[in-house]
């Protein structure tokens, strides 16, 4: 007895379904929002019925530097091990990986707090504090 109106900005149906080649030159293809179900609240899956399992990375990301010609780049993942050494060798030092800890620590505490929010009233400034 419902009706749903689907919106699409592309030329083209499917979003999150259809995968592209986002990297010139290479034949891999990828959905440009797969990584987004991974941020889909538990609340919203139970309400919803949905039955899935959600698979965690190994690398959370890699970032390409080049330096004086030479290619390299900062690995994120695979432990906090191979983390800290990705960071050392190149930034020369532990001081940026333990800024970045620090920084995803901040992080982590906000998130804590703003993202219950996605799925209940929005809360006062006073009560999100």
């Amino acid at each position: 007895g419902g009706s749903v109106l689907a919106l699409e900005r592309l030329g083209h149906p499917g979003g999150a379904a259809v995968s592209t080649r986002p990297f010139v030159g290479l034949d891999a293809r990828l959905s440009r929002y797969s990584y987004l179900v991974s941020l889909l609240p538990a609340k919203i899956v139970r309400d919803l019925g949905l039955r899935f399992a959600v698979r965690r990375r190994t690398v959370s990301s890699y970032t390409p530097v080049e330096r004086a010609g030479r290619p390299g780049g900062l690995l994120v993942g695979g432990g906090e091990t191979r983390t800290r050494e990705s960071f050392a060798r190149l930034t020369g030092s532990g001081q940026e990986y333990e800024r970045w800890r620090a920084f995803c620590g901040t992080t982590a505490e906000v998130a804590r707090k703003v993202f219950p929010t996605l799925t209940e009233p929005v809360p006062t400034r006073a009560e999100l504090r």
